[in-house]
Parts: structure tokens; C-alpha cells; sequence
């Protein structure tokens, strides 16, 4: 049986800041947009850096 990979290991450092891929700036912030509404359809959120504005991510949230 061949062995499988070690799981993930999750690590908390605040040493160390996360650096923008487009930029190379450090991000010791991250900025957020949204919009539409909450409830019903939710709300699309846009994460962005703070130095370039470039996009770093997506995420779409709903409260019922």
C-alpha cells in the first residue's frame, strides 16, 4: 500500500504579513466592497489590496 500524504497543517503566525501577488506590497489590511442585498439573492463581496486596488478574491454570503 503506498503511503498517503501528510494532512494539512494549519499555522498561526502574526510575524509574518501576506504580500499582494500583483503588487509585492505587504497587505497588513485587506480591503472589502459589497453589494446587492443580504437577504433573498445575498450580497457579493469583492476583496481588493489597498495599495494597487487590484482583486484578490470573491465571496457571495446569504442571511436567512
Amino acid at each position: 500500500m503506498a503511503n498517503s500524504p501528510a494532512p494539512w497543517a494549519l499555522i498561526d503566525r502574526e510575524d509574518v504579513a501576506p504580500i499582494c501577488p500583483h503588487c509585492d506590497n505587504d497587505l497588513e489590511h485587506v480591503l472589502r466592497r459589497g453589494t446587492g442585498f443580504p437577504l433573498g439573492q445575498g450580497r457579493t463581496l469583492v476583496y481588493f489590496c489597498p495599495h494597487c486596488r487590484k482583486v484578490l478574491g470573491f465571496a457571495q454570503g446569504r442571511v436567512f
